[in-house]
């Protein structure tokens, strides 16, 4: 559910006074008139924010009017933010406030505050789920590119210039990106909370530039260990996962069995990198990816995932929330 709060200011108020204090609220400013403004706050520290919180004030009747809204899947945090809000310009400023919970209310997470590394875990699964949606939203969307030239009579080799086989192939550095975001990002909340945090450090060696990154604030130290280890070959993620928890076992759930398939989603997977680096580096079309197996793909990596997350969530003893989902892709 959607959580919105409007204070209504005192006629006398001050436009400039009231952009002061969201200012000093945290909110960083996205577009000003001379009546109106737009502001949105999102903290990435210890992943306090989910969705931000974006705060718009306008001009009614001779009263100026702010209002805040997130949507269901906010944080704990960022509805903390927007009551802390509503809370401080009452305070200095008077007037009057409701919220979704009526005049004069407050609205209360449902949920206790989770702790970082679940945060972290949450926003890195969540932003694969709006990726792979991206995905779908392109294929449902592309031109009719047609069916692959081989299968209405034309010779097998045309389709080395199909547009339809060439868009599948362009989809392949998609999807194997959507997965390496998903694991590392996955890592390094999980990293920087461990507490086996100090002896895998020392197992690893930064260079200079990313010292000097780190020095300057630019890059945190976990995510420059991530950026030495492999997060693109399935197999060396899950090294990766075992190196920091051995008890936390993400191959199990790769290599489990799917019915009516020979085929692991640890197969598929290292089938897909595969064929991404001979695109990457070599400009090889693969006239075998055809609509059907990209389907297949898509499906793959949802299943991947969501069996992953699902794990994760499960032996950290943390809620498994899915706040996406789609239809299994059929082309």
């Amino acid at each position: 559910m959607s959580y919105g709060t409007t204070n209504t200011l005192p006629a006398a108020t001050s436009f400039g006074k009231v952009l002061t204090i969201v200012e000093l609220l945290g909110y960083a400013k996205v577009s000003r008139t001379r009546t109106s403004a737009e502001y949105f706050w999102y903290e990435t520290k210890d992943y306090l924010s989910y969705t931000g919180v974006p705060l718009f004030i306008r001009s009614e009747a001779g009263r100026l009017i702010v209002e805040t809204s997130t949507p269901g899947a906010r944080s704990y945090f960022d509805q903390r933010q927007q009551n802390r809000t509503v809370r401080e310009l009452k305070r200095l400023f008077g007037g009057t406030f409701s919220t979704d919970e009526g005049r004069g209310r407050y609205g209360h997470p449902d949920e206790p505050p989770p702790t970082p590394s679940q945060a972290g875990c949450h926003i890195a699964f969540q932003r694969f789920g709006r990726n792979l949606i991206r995905a779908n939203f392109y294929l449902t969307h592309r031109s009719k590119l047609g069916k692959q030239w081989s299968e209405i009579g034309a010779l097998p080799w045309l389709d080395d210039f199909n547009p339809g086989i060439i868009s599948n192939n362009l989809l392949l550095p998609y999807f194997v990106a959507t997965l390496e975001d998903y694991f590392k990002s996955t890592f390094v909340a999980l990293l920087k909370y461990s507490d086996k945090k100090s002896a895998f450090l020392r197992s690893v060696r930064l260079n200079s530039d990313q010292l000097a990154a780190i020095a300057a604030g630019l890059l945190g130290v976990e995510e420059a260990v991530a950026e030495l280890l492999p997060f693109q070959k399935p197999s060396a993620i899950l090294e990766n996962f075992r190196t920091l928890d051995s008890k936390l076992d993400l191959s199990g759930e790769l290599r489990r069995p799917i019915r009516g398939r020979k085929l692991t989603l640890l197969e598929s997977l290292e089938s897909l990198v595969a064929l991404r680096h001979d695109f990457i580096h070599q400009a090889r079309v693969e006239i075998g990816f055809t609509d059907q197996l990209l389907a297949r793909t898509i499906n793959d990596l949802d299943r991947a995932v969501v069996r992953c997350y699902r794990r994760i969530t499960k032996h950290y003893k943390w809620p498994f929330e899915q706040e996406w989902g789609r239809p299994p892709t059929r082309l």
